[in-house]
């Protein structure tokens, strides 16, 4: 008589968020290191020149469209990498948990490089590089919002010589957050930061994320 034993789910490493973080890491360890004109020549060679797609659409299938990749691995300085880390560790670990690393790790590099490459048509410094993974980390928030619709994020309030930790809706949070985005873009004339990147890869987010959605509801339905 054969008896059916139900085993506990093994738990699968995710390992896209961390090599994520060890690859901009890196990067940016090579980038301090680096003499002053290794660095600049670093940017140019990494960074995606909006100059080069306007002018030249079919430059995308050579190196500008691979460099709209690159570009997500690259960063100004240690305060750009340190505040894309902190949202790409805060959001990204749930996003991945979900999808999976694989699909994880798709959507970050396309919603990324999609990101990049509207900044780039809207950007009005057409000889300025656009580099970051903020686009990519919008798009993560963007995909949290559609996965964990009723989640909680703790927020440490500093009450005179004391903290609170308080449990707050985290889509209050990144309505919050995501308008910030929408009022840089607007009143931002400047074209330093691609703001437009941000709003943009947060859409892209929740409609990549939107298109995954049935492969989970087949995933849950062989789970049960």
């Amino acid at each position: 008589m054969f008896v059916r034993v139900d085993e506990k789910p093994k738990r699968r490493w995710r390992w896209a968020t961390p090599m994520l973080v060890l690859v901009c890491m890196g990067m940016a360890v090579w980038q301090a290191l680096a003499a002053p004109a290794a660095r600049y020549a670093l940017l140019q060679s990494w960074g995606t020149i909006p100059a080069e797609l306007r002018l030249d659409p079919s430059a995308l299938l050579g190196g500008s469209g691979l460099r709209l990749f690159s570009a997500l691995f690259v960063h100004a300085d240690w305060t750009h990498l340190f505040g894309n880390l902190l949202f790409l560790g805060l959001f990204g670990a749930g996003v991945e948990r979900t999808l999976g690393s694989l699909r994880f790790l798709f959507l970050f590099l396309i919603a990324g490089a999609a990101a990049n490459l509207f900044a780039a048509l809207m950007s009005p410094l057409v000889n300025v590089p656009i580099i970051g993974s903020s686009g990519a980390v919008s798009a993560l928030i963007g995909a949290y919002v559609l996965l964990y619709p009723r989640s909680h994020l703790g927020v440490i309030l500093p009450l005179g010589l004391y903290f609170q930790l308080v449990r707050v809706p985290a889509i209050h949070l990144i309505a919050i957050w995501l308008l910030f985005q929408v009022l840089e873009t607007l009143g931002t004339r400047s074209g330093a930061i691609a703001w437009w990147a941000h709003v943009f890869g947060f859409v892209n987010g929740i409609v990549l994320a939107l298109t995954l959605r049935p492969w989970l509801y087949r995933r849950d339905a062989r789970l049960l």
